[in-house]
């Protein structure tokens, strides 16, 4: 979980350092962020997104290798939309920075994070330049003090080798950093190795700590918006079934799975819905597999009616590809939901919010319009952030509280937001709709 986030030259984020933490340190298990429309909450989001990819840069780089070997997508190696998904899905560093650096920006691109696990406190920074990875360091508890894990800075690489079990591997984990500096993180190539290794094979070779830091920036669950796209951050899902909760095809044996996902499914839709009674799955049984699709019992006209979840609307839809994110902040780990509010009723997500905002074990960060949060008497006005914009477009995301000299219970954080009290609102000038189209004829 984060307690605080630096960024410079991400995007359009040129300098932001963000404090996410609460009390004694402490990470702020909600986080909901306000701001204008193109101020850069998307991109604030896509920072955690980033991060995941700097993650993955070697195991994209062997399945990319995959399926170019393949003989059955030969023909579809050059085939533009083909070659778009591998582009967007299968990132190598180059990529990462040619998507993420700010436009004409001559510095390097800098993500730094400060975390919590288990109440240890850590530190990890990347930087890039135009090309490659040119500084990343990692600091967290060993033993009892926090200690520098890791640092490489160009051709200088250091080393603890108390994060090291084996000074065989140790040797053999060196001369990896070696061949890959610049092209691959450090977490990236362990990753990697931990993959492609005999099961606990590195596990066994590495301090306790540093496979801590791993698993928990693993498991970092992240869905933000790339234009009129989605794209999912799923790491390690601990319920498999939880990628396609609409539709999919399972082995028979994985098939108390289904029941249990279709048993959540229909407590929560028919608690959130009047008119759906039930949801259930149609299976269709064949050599040894499960085909499913979802369902919805509804009352319509005063008849109930068997409607595909693919006739939903897509408030309905949205609903459900959120719930494994959300489920997964209350099972403890770290989620990142870009827009939690779009397609969906005001009313239905402010409940859904409220619900879980004391049930999160982990941490919950979303970007949102809905207003209706702030009037919450669950949310915490200290969880709430809004992006200020001075005259000079410096940009600053900060909790609300700090913009007033004391809190109190009967202040309206609301209508003080929608009068521009906290920024983080558009301001326009009257539009002449007519003058515009007499501009086209």
């Amino acid at each position: 979980m984060f307690t605080r986030v630096k960024i410079k030259n991400y995007k359009s984020l040129i300098n932001l350092d963000v404090d996410l933490s609460a009390k004694k340190k402490q990470p702020k298990p909600l986080v909901v962020i306000y701001g204008e429309n193109g101020v850069g909450k998307s991109n604030f989001a896509s920072v955690f997104f980033t991060l995941c990819e700097s993650l993955s840069t070697m195991l994209a780089r062997t399945e990319l290798q995959k399926l170019i070997d393949r003989n059955d997508l030969k023909d579809l190696i050059h085939d533009e939309e083909f070659r778009k998904w591998i582009a967007e899905n299968l990132k190598d560093t180059e990529s990462i920075i040619k998507s993420c650096k700010t436009i004409n920006s001559t510095e390097n691109m800098v993500l730094e994070f400060e975390f919590v696990i288990e109440n240890k406190h850590g530190r990890y920074l990347i930087e890039y330049d135009d090309s490659k990875i040119v500084h990343e360091k990692l600091e967290y508890v060993l033993n009892k003090n926090r200690t520098l894990f890791f640092e490489i800075a160009g051709d200088k690489i250091k080393v603890n080798e108390k994060i090291f079990k084996d000074g065989e591997y140790l040797k053999e984990f060196y001369d990896l950093l070696e061949k890959y500096n610049g092209k691959h993180s450090f977490l990236s190539i362990l990753i990697f190795e931990i993959e492609d290794k005999a099961d606990g094979y590195v596990k066994q070779r590495i301090n306790e700590r540093l496979y801590e830091v791993l698993v928990s920036f693993i498991l970092m669950s992240v869905r933000v918006k790339s234009g009129y796209g989605i794209e999912r951050g799923f790491r390690g899902l601990r319920h498999k079934i939880f990628k396609d909760l609409d539709e999919g095809v399972i082995s028979i044996e994985d098939e108390e799975e289904l029941n249990k996902a279709e048993k959540m499914i229909n407590e929560f839709f028919t608690l959130a819905y009047s008119d759906i009674k039930e949801a259930y799955y149609k299976r269709e049984k064949i050599d040894g597999k499960i085909k499913y699709n979802l369902f919805f019992k509804k009352m319509m006209y005063g008849k109930i009616v068997d409607i595909s979840y693919e006739l939903e609307s897509t408030g309905t839809q949205a609903l459900l590809q959120i719930m494994p994110f959300l489920l997964m902040s209350v099972e403890g780990r770290t989620v990142i939901i870009d827009e939690l509010d779009t397609g969906i009723h005001d009313l239905l997500i402010n409940n859904v919010l409220c619900n879980i905002s004391d049930s999160t074990r982990g941490q919950l960060i979303i970007t949102t319009h809905n207003t209706m949060f702030l009037e919450s008497p669950d949310i915490n006005p200290e969880y709430i952030y809004t992006f200020f914009v001075d005259k000079d477009a410096n940009k600053e995301l900060v909790s609300i509280v700090e913009f007033e000299d004391r809190t109190h219970p009967n202040l309206n954080y609301r209508n003080r937001y929608l009068k521009g009290m906290y920024g983080g609102i558009p301001f326009t000038r009257d539009i002449d709709f007519e003058e515009l189209l007499e501009i086209m004829e």
